[in-house]
């Protein structure tokens, strides 16, 4: 079974389309419901993260930190979805959420301006011209977070695998030709697939819990994990860590992440910067 991300500009059918290729391909289908799990994860109101997650870059550049937490929360309830390798995904940014993981079809959907103002007429009660402002907004927003983010456009196709347009084609053509690709031999879940899917959810768990734990939620670390063996890399404050203190740093980054269920082996390659030059 396939791993299908969607990404789409406002009411461009994005959900029509995961729903289709949910019911066809019998496979698990969710969006903001990714937002709900990573809420609760954290503690706090499903209102406040998608607010926080879809607010714009200078809002971003303040709360960096913030940032971080929620959007590795994010990824880490997507993962928790994904790792069966059974899943359509057409909510926050799943391309960018899952890119590295094997096997996953990224699918760009495009839709003509009237067929989309149309819609948020018909679910808001709006007139069309407030449809089309609403619109223009939400894209624009998707576009700055993503860029701020990630730095890269979301518009680029050279991030999708097929990139979809509904001004002639139905959704349930393009329902038909989605899931005629995800049959094919590059996106078949096969055992190392699942094996590097299980890899991939284990570094969103131990992410998770570097970032919200006291000791090292202020830390720029990344963390990887090959065979079951996690790999924590980054820079600390050089402050942080003269000598004795280096040995404490070390110690508590690798409790932290083997007080993650499923993690027995710790590798850091941490080095030292200067804060103040």
């Amino acid at each position: 079974m396939p791993i299908i991300t969607i990404s789409r500009g406002s009411m461009s059918g994005g959900q029509a389309l995961a729903q289709c290729l949910a019911s066809s391909l019998r496979v698990p289908c969710v969006g903001r419901e990714i937002l709900v799990q990573a809420a609760a994860k954290l503690g706090v109101p499903e209102q406040v993260l998608a607010e926080k997650v879809e607010k714009s870059p200078g809002f971003w550049q303040r709360l960096t930190l913030e940032r971080r937490i929620y959007v590795v929360a994010v990824q880490a309830a997507l993962a928790e979805h994904a790792v069966t390798g059974d899943l359509v995904y057409h909510g926050f940014a799943g391309h960018m959420l899952l890119r590295g993981v094997p096997a996953a079809l990224r699918v760009r959907l495009i839709a003509p301006m009237p067929m989309r103002i149309r819609s948020i007429i018909e679910r808001e009660g709006v007139s069309p011209e407030d449809a089309e402002r609403v619109i223009q907004e939400r894209d624009q927003n998707r576009r700055r977070w993503t860029e701020a983010l990630y730095g890269v456009n979301l518009e680029d196709p050279r991030l999708y695998d097929l990139v979809i347009n509904l001004e002639t084609m139905t959704v349930a053509s393009a329902c038909a030709t989605v899931a005629a690709a995800a049959a094919q031999p590059e996106f078949v879940v096969t055992d190392e697939v699942r094996a590097r899917l299980r890899d991939f959810l284990l570094a969103c768990r131990v992410k998770v819990a570097l970032v919200t734990q006291p000791a090292s939620r202020g830390l720029d670390l990344d963390v990887s994990v090959t065979k079951g063996v996690v790999t924590i890399r980054g820079e600390v404050p050089k402050v942080a860590m003269p000598t004795h203190t280096s040995q404490r740093v070390e110690q508590e980054l690798t409790q932290i992440a083997k007080g993650v269920e499923g993690v027995e082996t710790v590798v850091l390659e941490t080095q030292a910067y200067d804060p103040y030059h």
